[in-house]
Formats: C-alpha cells, structure tokens, sequence
C-alpha cells in the first residue's frame, strides 16, 4: 500500500491536521510527503489544483481533507469512492459586516473548514504572514460576530498550481460558506477585488464546473463578471475545474 500525499504547505489549516494524522499510520502504510509549495514543477507533473491531493497506488486521486475512517479503509483494503461536494446556493446576497482579514483574525476565518484550532490556525497565520502582507482577503459576519462568508487570495507569483503566474496577477485561494438561503461570498469577493484594485491589474481563480470545492462553483463567478477562461484540469466522475479571471480595471 502506497500513499503519496501532496500539500500547499498550510494554506489550509487542515493541512496541518493530515499532517499529524499521516504519522500515526506510517509504520502500516507506506507514506511519502510532498510540500508543493516552492515545488512548481512537482504540482503540474501530478495536476494539483486542491489544497491537498492524496494519490493511492500511484493510481487513485483523492482531493477531499483525508481522515482516520479513509486510512482504516485503505488499510482493509477497501478504497473509498469520493463524490463531488455539492449543494444548492442561493444568488440572493447577503452582506454583514465586511472586514479585512488579518492575522488576528484568522481564528474566525478558518471556522469555514469545520475544525477550527488553535494549532491549527497558529501555524496558517505564521504560512500566511511570512508569504504576503495584510490583508489576506475579507469575512462577511454575523452580528454576532460569527463568521458567514469570506474570500483570500494571494499572489499569483508564490502559487505552485499551474496557473498564469506574473506580479500583476492576484489568485484567489479560498471563496467560501453560501447556503441554499443566502449568498454570502460575493460580498467578501467584491471587497477583496476593491481592495486589489491599483494593486494588480487582473484576478484568477480555479472552480468547478457543480461542485463547490475548490472555491465554486463557476455560476457564481460568472454571476460576479469573471470570465471562463476553459477547462484547466478534468477528472472524469469528480472534477471538471474551469480557470476564471477578472480584469481589475
């Protein structure tokens, strides 16, 4: 049993969690690690375009956050069949209070992946702030302060993906949390690209034709003025990823 497990160092604080889960099972499962993040070259030989890709076997692609039930899965022998994350989402928006998200709060922003800690969101705040300056993006909350929506980005020139790369161009690393009730992404989308206004002259993403991971899906950029630049990558069953761009100007 073979698993490569392919990361963009902890751009997604649920890196870190793999991370130390994968070492529980070193001893039963033949584990190599690879960081893609100043490894371009690596990430277009394997076609990453996910926080995190796991490859089985030298065969099978995983792109969802791997947990203990698939590794006692693959242990057994059983391989797990992955399903496209998808849902209804409403285009009526919504907007909170938008604020720009900087170190500080980064414990809020990462509540969107479903386990929020401070271990965690520590050691994304330290990736985050040695890569860019703040901000590094904007949340839509919650009166209460809870968080409902928010866009990141970074720019294009530190970003592993085989993407168009050049200082003038900002990439969007995480759009997130719309609801079958409210959209509350554009928000947070639109302050983000007001923000990057005068700073970089264009902003692309990668998305999913259905499915809203990563950062989907491609209505709702073409809802916000980007434009389908075509199909990046496709895994026929899983995937069809779309790369998309919008002219700061």
């Amino acid at each position: 049993m073979k698993l490569d497990f392919y990361y963009f160092s902890f751009q997604c604080p649920l890196n870190y969690d793999m991370l130390q889960l994968l070492e529980a099972y070193e001893d039963i499962i033949d584990i190599s690690i690879h960081d893609i993040a100043n490894d371009f070259a690596l990430a277009k030989d394997v076609k990453m375009f996910f926080p995190s890709l796991a490859i089985l076997n030298g065969e099978r692609r995983y792109y969802s956050p791997i947990n203990k039930k698939f590794l006692d899965s693959i242990v057994n022998d059983i391989y797990p069949v992955e399903k496209t994350y998808s849902c209804n989402l409403a285009k009526k928006e919504y907007a909170g209070e938008i604020q720009p998200l900087l170190k500080s709060g980064i414990y809020t922003a990462c509540q969107c992946c479903g386990h929020c800690t401070e271990a965690n969101t520590r050691i994304k705040g330290h990736f985050l702030n040695e890569s860019m300056d703040e901000p590094y993006g904007f949340l839509n909350l919650g009166k209460d302060g809870a968080l409902l929506g928010g866009a990141e980005y970074m720019p294009s020139t530190i970003i592993p993906y085989d993407v168009p790369r050049d200082e003038k161009t900002a990439f969007i690393t995480c759009v997130y949390m719309s609801d079958s009730k409210y959209d509350y992404k554009s928000a947070p989308l639109l302050a983000l690209e007001n923000y990057l206004h005068g700073r970089f002259k264009k902003i692309i993403a990668i998305s999913d034709e259905i499915g809203i991971f990563p950062n989907g899906n491609l209505d709702f950029f073409l809802r916000n003025g980007y434009r389908d630049n075509g199909i990046i990558y496709e895994d026929h069953g899983y995937c069809r990823l779309h790369l998309v761009s919008k002219e700061l100007i």
